[in-house]
């Protein structure tokens, strides 16, 4: 609420330095003279906190109506300067916030530098066009405005367009059937006519139709379907590493070593070789291990025999029973 000095008649008070329908609230700059603001008394009297609250004053004062005044009630001068809800901090700030701040006849208070402030916004935004070339957004402003008026002229272009569209169908569709109202009154029969050819030519295209298609039919019956092709023949390779698989062996039809030993020896020959192997190592070897067993027979024999073997397929027979050591591996 206003004090006892704010309830005083204002009709003795001097009048405002702005007029009262001035409005700077779409006007986003405030030009501060910093030069004269750190030669003022104020910039040394206010502390911290008094100067922010005097800024936030200020900056409110251009946004109200008239601008560059507040109004003089402690509640909403406390709101604007950030002290809602703490009176006393705000009368502890008060003299020094509102320095230079004078109340004038029509009940508000007015600073004499931000009323200077004002006239000159209010002049430039009358009498100078709304973009300036020293905006940063006066080229966006003029190029916004250049395409809207592209916008709105092909729009009115495009609709002037379907309008005439319109209307050059609706005089077309008028002229056909006046046409054609006129051309059957005039010749009747000629329209008849006209029908019962068409309604042939209907007939003769379907006739056509179904001979080709029957003609068709005879040349897919009489066309032989293309023998399968034949299934390739198992090789020998193929086979033996089935067997080899089988019995737990690594191999595979594509490796030379199979192919190797196919072309020197026999099946059986490989089998064979292939069991002792597996005695010995257990399974999951690999076949390159049985391709060095042939090419050295003496492998298959029993360690410290006199007599190694030479030639021919081992012979199992002169092998003692291997002893094979039980697997580490854990079954999943």
């Amino acid at each position: 609420m206003p004090s006892d000095a704010q309830k005083l008649d204002c009709s003795a008070l001097p009048p405002p330095p702005v007029s009262a329908d001035i409005d700077l609230r779409s006007y986003c700059w405030m030009k501060l003279d910093l030069s004269r603001l750190h030669s003022s008394d104020f910039i040394h009297l206010a502390s911290n906190e008094e100067f922010g609250s005097a800024v936030k004053l200020w900056t409110e004062s251009m946004r109200q109506v008239p601008a560059g005044s507040l109004p003089n009630d402690d509640k909403i001068l406390a709101c604007l300067a950030g002290y809602r809800g703490s009176p006393r901090r705000w009368m502890k700030v008060r003299t020094i916030a509102l320095h230079g701040f004078s109340l004038c006849s029509d009940g508000r208070l007015y600073h004499p530098v931000l009323a200077e402030m004002v006239l000159d916004a209010w002049g430039n935004k009358t009498q100078q066009p709304t973009s300036s070339p020293s905006d940063p957004r006066a080229k966006d402003r003029e190029r916004l405005r250049r395409w809207r008026a592209a916008q709105r002229a092909r729009h009115e272009n495009a609709q002037s367009n379907r309008t005439e569209e319109a209307h050059y169908s609706t005089q077309a569709g008028e002229t056909a059937e006046t046409f054609q109202d006129r051309f059957t009154e005039t010749f009747p029969e000629t329209a008849e006519t006209f029908h019962r050819k068409e309604r042939e030519g209907e007939k003769r295209e379907r006739r056509n139709v179904n001979n080709v298609s029957e003609t068709a039919g005879e040349t897919f019956q009489e066309t032989t379907p293309p023998e399968p092709s034949q299934m390739p023949t198992a090789t020998r390779e193929g086979t033996l590493c089935k067997k080899l698989r089988g019995l737990g062996v690594r191999a595979a039809p594509h490796m030379v070593v199979v192919q190797e030993m196919c072309a020197r020896h026999s099946d059986e020959h490989i089998l064979a070789a292939a069991e002792i192997a597996l005695e010995k190592k257990g399974s999951g070897i690999h076949v390159g291990y049985i391709a060095a067993m042939l090419k050295d027979p003496g492998r298959s024999s029993v360690k410290g025999a006199k007599n190694k073997q030479t030639d021919g397929p081992p012979n199992r027979s002169l092998l003692p029973p291997v002893a094979v050591a039980e697997s580490h591996f854990i079954a999943l």
